[in-house]
């Protein structure tokens, strides 16, 4: 088999390749310790119509990137130990959540703005 040349990893994905998405999409993520309240906030937006990816506990912050990198969310819940600032800085782009009270009224809020 040959060395591969060139640059490592898949090409980005041009826009028009992009997967168009009708519901919101939302990464919860219980960092650093389990959170019951993960379990919880899944469904209520689950019901509210959001496509909720749990990824369940993720011990790193380095995780918690790749993760969201991989499923291209619309907003991140994290649950459990509040983020860190260098964190919340690497989530620029990102809607991110720390409490589930906030995740459900952003959600409801973002469904009556767009119905």
């Amino acid at each position: 088999m040959r060395p591969r040349r060139g640059r490592a990893g898949p090409p980005p994905v041009p826009q028009a390749d992009a997967v168009a998405r009708d519901r919101l999409r939302v990464l919860l993520v219980e960092f650093a310790r389990p959170d019951p309240a993960a379990t919880a906030l899944g469904r209520l937006l689950r019901d509210e119509g959001v496509e909720v990816v749990h990824a369940g506990p993720l011990a790193t912050e380095e995780q918690i990137l790749r993760t969201a990198e991989q499923e291209d969310p619309d907003a991140i819940g994290v649950l459990g130990a509040p983020p860190s600032a260098e964190l919340e800085g690497a989530l620029t782009g990102f809607r991110v959540f720390t409490t589930p009270e906030k995740a459900l009224r952003w959600a409801v809020s973002h469904r009556e703005n767009t119905v």
